[in-house]
């Protein structure tokens, strides 16, 4: 009986996910279509009201209670996040500024160096 019962919720939330898609669908081809020549403002409410319907169906579905969980989780991990201070920031943007100062003028050095060699190869007239 239980999973008989698991069976039809599985199905049921299938459904769900593809009857949102459906409402999706249903809902841009309606703003883009113009089957009625209707006013921009209710193209887009008729848009709005298909996407947001299509979320609630969508949050029934399977699929949407794995997103909905997923999302509660990130959250936490969020939460567990030790961003830095506006200090440490300051101070590890100016050492990445100060890095890549450094190494511009090394490649700078090193190009002009490549340029000089290939210019007083190519100006041997050796051929």
């Amino acid at each position: 009986m239980v999973k008989n019962t698991d069976n039809q919720k599985q199905s049921l939330g299938q459904l769900n996910g593809v009857l949102a898609l459906a409402i999706l669908i249903a809902s841009i081809a309606l703003f883009y279509l113009e089957p009625l020549t209707q006013v921009t403002l209710y193209k887009v409410l008729i848009l709005l009201v298909g996407v947001v319907g299509a979320a609630l169906v969508f949050t029934q579905s399977l699929q949407g209670e794995k997103f909905i969980h997923f999302a509660k989780e990130t959250r936490i991990e969020l939460r567990k996040v030790v961003w830095p201070t506006r200090e440490e920031t300051i101070k590890t943007t100016g050492m990445v500024m100060i890095a890549v100062v450094i190494v511009s003028i090394f490649l700078w050095i090193v190009d002009a160096f490549f340029t000089w060699g290939v210019s007083s190869v190519s100006s041997l007239n050796i051929f």
